[in-house]
C-alpha cells in the first residue's frame, strides 16, 4: 500500500516548485544588450575634472553625463568628434568610440536584395 504522506508530500510540493520557476523566469536580469546606444552623436563638451562628456544625439538633444572609467579619456576625444556612446544602466558612459572606429556594415550582396 502507498504511505499516504509521501503522496501528499509530492502534489503539495508540485505547485510550490512550479510557482518558484514562474517567479524566477519573470524577474528581470541584466544583461549586456541592456547598454543604450547614441550613434552618429557629436561631441559637444569635455570636462575631465568632472570626468563628464556633453554630446549631441542625432535627434538633437544635448546630454551631459559622468563617464564610468577614465581611461575613456585616454581616446583621444575632441569637440566636434561624431561619435558612438554607449550608457550603461545607471546613465554613465562606458564606451565612446569615434565614428573612424566603427566598423564598416559588411556590403549586401544581389541576391539578398
Amino acid at each position: 500500500m502507498a504511505d499516504p504522506l509521501r503522496t501528499t508530500g509530492m502534489t503539495t510540493r508540485t505547485p510550490i516548485i512550479f510557482a518558484l520557476g514562474i517567479f524566477v523566469s519573470m524577474s528581470p536580469m541584466v544583461t549586456p544588450s541592456d547598454a543604450t546606444v547614441f550613434g552618429g552623436s557629436k561631441i559637444v563638451a569635455i570636462d575631465q575634472g568632472q570626468r563628464t562628456i556633453s554630446f549631441q544625439t542625432k535627434e538633437g538633444e544635448t546630454w551631459t553625463l559622468p563617464v564610468a572609467d577614465p581611461d575613456i579619456f585616454a581616446h583621444q576625444l575632441a569637440k566636434g568628434d561624431v561619435v558612438t556612446i554607449e550608457l550603461d544602466l545607471n546613465d554613465q558612459i562606458t564606451k565612446v568610440l569615434k565614428m573612424s572606429e566603427v566598423p564598416p556594415a559588411p556590403p549586401v550582396r544581389e541576391e539578398e536584395q
